[in-house]
């Protein structure tokens, strides 16, 4: 039986790097999902805080974007302090949708593909929906059940969807993974010294089998059931002084990990 359930693998941004990541998703998914060549995420002082830009833009995108860099000192005068909804801009270059993001920023999506207005009510849509996600990842909320069931099932399933792959993407470069990599690395190098690679390779896979899950995932709970399940082998092989001597050390070690990584 495992020892826990089925491991959450999601992840809330927890540092400014993942939260500019997360932007540069959403701005990516939006720009990809809806067919438009160019998504910016700006302040209402001219910054940019995120965007997406092909890495190869055609003659006509570098004019329509060249249009907008023009018009950009004015559409912030005329956004600040106006907390816009969304407005669509038509030109012989393409087509410029620009959504507020609260009321001091916004985005903008450009397009020099043909566009009926009329035609256009799904990604008009879609477009609120990412505004409404960035402002959500810009003011560094948190993402939970309780905040995602204040939004509707559109908004929160695309939030939810970036822990997950915020998650894929990053949780390498977590403290949860590093620790837990540590720890493993550990109790494997001094598992191995008393029994041997053979034992060895039959025991941890057991383990983690028996545990649930597997050395990345690993809580403070699963690490404490894996060093009991490996003494418990230990003591049958190499009998019972060599593994209370063990587990010793390892619950030492395995505290002193676990509260230097807190």
């Amino acid at each position: 039986m495992p020892y826990a359930g089925t491991v959450d693998k999601t992840m809330g941004a927890e540092t400014v790097g993942h939260l500019k990541h997360l932007l540069e998703t959403e701005l990516k998914r939006a720009r990809e999902e809806n067919d438009l060549n160019i998504a910016m995420f700006l302040g209402v002082d001219g910054r940019i805080f995120s965007s997406s830009i092909p890495n190869r833009l055609d003659p006509r995108q570098y004019r329509l974007l060249n249009l907008l860099k023009g018009n950009l000192a004015h559409i912030c005068n005329q956004l600040g302090g106006q907390n816009m909804m969304i407005s669509v801009q038509q030109f012989e270059a393409g087509t410029i949708i620009i959504s507020g993001v609260g009321d001091r920023a916004f985005l903008v999506f450009l397009t020099t593909k043909p566009v009926e207005i009329t035609k256009m009510q799904g990604v008009l849509a879609n477009i609120v929906k990412t505004s409404i996600v960035v402002r959500h990842l810009f003011e560094s909320k948190p993402i939970t059940p309780e905040v995602l069931a204040t939004y509707d099932e559109a908004v929160a399933g695309e939030l939810k969807r970036l822990t997950r792959i915020l998650f894929v993407e990053k949780f390498g470069e977590t403290k949860e993974f590093k620790k837990n990599k540590e720890i493993a690395q550990f109790l494997q190098s001094r598992l191995g010294a008393l029994v041997g690679p053979g034992p060895l390779q039959e025991i941890v896979p057991m383990a983690y089998n028996e545990v649930g899950t597997t050395a990345p995932y690993m809580t403070a709970g699963h690490w404490d059931r894996f060093v009991t399940i490996i003494v418990e082998k230990l003591r049958d092989l190499r009998g019972e002084t060599v593994a209370v001597k063990a587990e010793k050390e390892w619950r030492a070690y395995l505290k002193q990990v676990l509260s230097s990584f807190v």
